[in-house]
């Protein structure tokens, strides 16, 4: 047997053919599912914001928050119709006039914020906030 002289750099692990073509089937589905990821990352990104869905049955509370997901969404008009359906099924609920009088005021809707307010001090007459919702019944009065 023949002296071979060593390499002079070391040439690190071969792998066989058969091993090579799994490492790079599986690095290909990697980079394939990489690549899905990122493609629907993007697409749920650009995306415009989902509604509710309806709710067969549904009741103030669920309006309720429907109302405050369109309110944040900027939907001012979807979110009204969602206070006054919760307000239709739960007509002597003050919490839902005070943020539709709100909704109403923050809007400059004064005659509408107007009604919701007074409706609210007809279900709560002793309402610690009473006097400050009167004197702004009566600034909106002034500006309508």
């Amino acid at each position: 047997m023949a002296n071979v002289p060593g390499s002079p750099v070391p040439r690190g692990r071969r792998i066989p053919l058969s091993q090579f073509w799994l490492d790079w089937r599986i690095s290909l589905f990697l980079l394939g599912v990489c690549v899905v990821v990122v493609a629907v990352a993007l697409i749920a990104l650009t995306r415009g914001p989902t509604v509710v869905p309806s709710v067969a049955g549904s009741s103030p509370a669920i309006h309720r928050e429907r109302a405050q997901f369109y309110e944040g969404l900027g939907r001012i008009e979807d979110a009204i119709r969602e206070y006054e359906a919760a307000i239709r099924q739960s007509p002597t609920d003050p919490a839902l006039y005070r943020a539709l009088a709100l909704l109403f005021d923050r809007e400059g809707r004064f005659g509408e914020a107007i009604v919701a307010y007074q409706r609210l001090l007809q279900l709560e007459p002793a309402s610690p906030e009473e006097s400050a919702i009167r004197r702004r019944i009566a600034e909106l009065r002034q500006r309508r």
